[in-house]
């Protein structure tokens, strides 16, 4: 029997300055995510959704070339990349 394949949306989640106020956004809207000291990978309790760690400056550009579905940024970042998301 064929398996069906999940859908999982990649989201990209601010390191540094911005990153407890998201895990912070994400915990009140349920959701637990766990991040490791050492770790760019969090670990996040809905089977449906993937995180990864990046730096704010650079979230623009791995969502335009498509590595992340989706990222939390400011708009001065996307615009200083140049970057062609919405």
């Amino acid at each position: 029997m064929k398996e069906k394949k999940r859908n999982v949306l990649n989201i990209g989640l601010p390191k540094g300055s911005l990153q407890d106020s998201t895990l912070n956004l994400f915990r009140k809207a349920g959701f637990t995510i766990t991040v490791g000291s050492r770790s760019y990978i969090p670990s996040i309790d809905d089977e449906e959704l993937s995180g990864l760690l990046i730096r704010a400056q650079e979230m623009a550009r791995y969502v335009q070339d498509g590595i992340l579905d989706v990222g939390l940024t400011g708009r001065d970042w996307v615009q200083e990349q140049n970057a062609k998301v919405k």
